[in-house]
């Protein structure tokens, strides 16, 4: 006899053609640990990829903000935009740039003068092209040649959703629970809640349920943010349950089945989504039965525990993103103090330059600590 391996979402046999490496937790949101012997191939690229598309959209501007490490490619840019209504793209490196260009032309008898930003060195280089075919006598030479980069910093605070839901991103977090349970050797059948749930797009009722009614995580860190999922299997109260934590902010549970007779279970996978890294997170597994009820009814969103989410994780996040300006504007800076006195990339800097090579760092670095200073008078910081 030949002890085939199945889809756990259809009846397809698992084999060398058709089985798939599948991130428990979406890798594009920087997940990295994968599952074998679980989905075949057609059921990842037409489910899965679906459903973890839709997750990763919902949850893109925290990926952009803490700058996430993918195996393929990079976040998505997305439009972002200030309580004053201004409009930027929040970008891969953690930078802004205007959602639009300008340009505009003056006519002053005897010449045009042109006005022209661009979101991009490239955006603009390529516009002065334009304008060089439409103005033969331009010359595009010497404008190339005084393109500059200008840097400003947000004044206004950005809008911010810290909503999650909807049909596809919710079997996303079911299958990442579903997931990691067939990693640590549950039998797909074991899963019927979340089996059911999967597999029939009309199903009223969902397995899972926003938990933010206690802190089901013990000893936080408290300088990274984090996903995780675990899993717990208790065969005296017939429940597999897990618990879900995205960015550290986005918490739920997920109940795989209340018919659980296997053995006792605690796992825990957790991870740095910004370099993968495994770090240890241990999860509270007695919850009461009422409190359980209440998640899996809707009734898990306690208004205070929900804003106490929001103050662990958004100043981590924050933080996160002022390192990464930080770093990018003295990379800038040092580029811009070489290339204005044409040292080469590794050389050293000669000790005559050493006072100028300061001062034209100190032209890009100028604007972002007075960013910080302002920034810090209006938080009440010194």
């Amino acid at each position: 006899m030949v002890d085939y391996k199945k889809c756990a979402l259809c009846p397809n046999n698992l084999s060398v053609r058709n089985n798939t490496k599948e991130h428990i937790i979406p890798n594009a949101i920087g997940g990295r640990k994968k599952t074998t012997e679980f989905i075949c191939n057609d059921c990842n690229n037409n489910l899965g990829e679906r459903w973890d598309a839709e997750l990763a959209r919902q949850l893109n501007w925290f990926s952009l903000a803490v700058g996430i490490n993918r195996e393929r490619g990079e976040p998505p840019k997305q439009i972002v935009q200030t309580i004053d209504g201004d409009r930027y793209w929040f970008l891969s490196d953690g930078s802004f740039t205007p959602e639009k260009s300008t340009y505009s032309e003056v006519d002053l008898g005897d010449a045009t003068r042109i006005n022209l930003t661009a979101k991009t060195m490239d955006e603009a280089k390529q516009r002065l092209k334009g304008i060089a075919r439409k103005y033969p006598k331009f010359d595009i030479q010497k404008a190339l040649n005084e393109l500059t980069v200008t840097t400003d910093y947000l004044d206004s605070p950005l809008h911010l959703s810290l909503s999650l839901g909807g049909p596809d991103a919710g079997r996303s977090m079911v299958k990442t629970a579903f997931a990691f349970a067939s990693e640590c050797s549950i039998a797909h059948e074991q899963c019927e809640k979340a089996l059911e749930y999967l597999l029939n797009p009309n199903l009223q009722t969902i397995p899972f349920g926003f938990a933010y009614l206690s802190d089901l995580v013990e000893d936080r860190p408290t300088d990274r943010v984090f996903h995780c999922v675990s899993l717990h299997g208790d065969p005296k109260k017939k429940r597999l349950w897990s618990y879900i934590e995205y960015f550290g902010m986005f918490r739920l549970v997920v109940l795989l089945s209340d018919v659980y007779n296997g053995p006792q279970k605690n796992e825990v996978y957790s991870i740095d989504p910004v370099n993968g890294e495994r770090i240890a997170i241990k999860i509270k597994t007695q919850i009461s039965e009422a409190e359980f009820t209440a998640l899996m009814v809707g009734q898990g969103l306690d208004v205070d525990k929900h804003k106490a989410a929001a103050d662990y994780a958004l100043p981590i996040i924050l933080d996160r993103g002022r390192s990464r300006t930080l770093e990018r504007t003295i990379k800038e800076a040092f580029e811009h103090a070489a290339k204005q006195l044409g040292i080469k990339n590794e050389e050293i800097v000669p000790k005559e330059k050493a006072a100028e090579f300061s001062r034209l760092m100190m032209e890009k670095l100028s604007p972002f600590i007075h960013h910080l200073v302002q920034n810090g008078r209006r938080d009440g910081r010194s």
